[in-house]
């Protein structure tokens, strides 16, 4: 992908089948089947001697080292908007940016190079600082506070885990804490670009400015998150190549677990280890020992009380 291969022709020798795909789907898109079709998830059978919500709460009283991935559920009630929901950001992506040609190109750093608005439009709605931390996240630091919390990997950008006071914590996709110039490099902190975000505008780098002639394209000021098309940080991967060996306990709160690498966390810890999932929905692409399915701050009151 990074060295510009049609994917077209990927897909092609991949699957024998030459037939032209049609120009609706788009390369982003397809780099995803390509990435998928590689992506062989290992089983996991279920212990048999953990299936209860009792078992749960003697799980978090026993466990010392405790690994919880959270995802966009624990912060839903904070008041950030959803994106796939049939009124969300990308819904409404399609409406205001018609020749956009995947919602998800929002996201992809190969687009957002070519023309960043799409993401300037809708960045101020889930900007830091507007928001208060959820139940889920406060539960979390409670772990931390009694010395049971491993790591927090979260899928998160939104910074909450910091606003709850969370030090355990690796943001798995970045987050909007700092902004990079995409041409010089020049950092700073998010707050130096926060109103021209809010003005929905196009923060451009002040030192490029400066060091440029006026006929010169700029850089942009880019959020620190993971785009499609970028590697994730190297906190991730070296966290977890310590965490999956003193892992005790996994809880999943608010989380598809679509996106690869993070999704292969519960199949990357020993098999022993237990696994809780805290969700609206089941997955079924993986075997968690114990379910609890419903609003996630409602469930994490209910254990905090028991």
């Amino acid at each position: 992908m990074l060295r510009g291969i049609n994917p077209r022709a990927v897909y092609s020798q991949l699957t024998g089948d030459s037939a032209p795909l049609p120009d609706t789907i788009s390369d982003l898109m397809l780099w995803k089947v390509i990435a998928d079709y590689f992506a062989e998830i290992p089983t996991r059978s279920r212990l048999t001697n953990i299936s209860t919500l009792d078992d749960v709460v003697s799980l978090l009283k026993s466990c010392s080292k405790i690994i919880v991935l959270t995802g966009a559920g624990v912060s839903v009630s904070c008041g950030i908007p959803d994106f796939r929901s049939k009124d969300g950001v990308y819904a409404r992506l399609a409406v205001d940016f018609p020749d956009l040609p995947d919602p998800h190109a929002m996201f992809d750093i190969g687009y957002f190079r070519r023309d960043p608005r799409p993401f300037f439009k809708f960045a101020c709605e889930i900007y830091p600082g507007q928001f208060k931390p959820s139940p889920c996240h406060r539960f979390i630091k409670m772990l931390e506070r009694q010395n049971k919390l491993l790591r927090n990997y979260t899928q998160n950008i939104d910074t909450l885990e910091k606003v709850a006071g969370i030090e355990r914590v690796v943001e798995c996709h970045g987050s909007f804490a700092t902004a990079t110039c995409t041409r010089c490099g020049h950092s700073v902190p998010s707050e130096v670009i926060r109103e021209t975000v809010f003005k929905q505008q196009i923060p451009f780098c002040p030192k490029c400015s400066e060091a440029s002639s006026p006929d010169e394209d700029k850089g942009v000021m880019k959020p620190d998150i993971v785009f499609f098309g970028e590697g994730l940080p190297e906190s991730f991967h070296s966290a977890m190549g310590r965490d999956k060996d003193e892992c005790d306990l996994l809880i999943v709160i608010g989380s598809s677990l679509k996106v690869q690498p993070v999704s292969l966390i519960p199949c990357s810890l020993p098999s022993h280890v237990p696994q809780v999932l805290i969700n609206r929905e089941r997955l079924h692409h993986l075997k968690f020992d114990v379910e609890l399915l419903g609003d996630s701050d409602v469930i994490i009151d209910h254990i905090c009380h028991m």
